[in-house]
């Protein structure tokens, strides 16, 4: 915890969290996952609320999932 603190600037669940929204990222790319709700794919994530989840990836990545979701199906 002292060394994230110290050489990440960010504490364990911002450390945590920050892999989940990537693993979430990832999922939402791969086509095998596109029957798949986005509150399932961020429980999968190791998130265990959906308000929890909406907060951090807004946070993190400055939109909402669904808004995520519908660039990177798109493209």
């Amino acid at each position: 915890s002292g060394i994230l603190n110290g050489m990440l600037k960010m504490n364990f669940f911002d450390f945590i969290n920050h892999y989940r929204i990537e693993e979430f990222k990832q999922k939402c790319k791969d086509p095998k996952n596109n029957n798949i709700t986005l509150i399932a794919l961020a429980f999968d994530c190791g998130f265990n609320s959906k308000a929890t989840f909406n907060r951090v990836f807004k946070k993190n990545v400055g939109c909402t999932p669904s808004e995520y979701f519908a660039k990177v199906s798109v493209s």
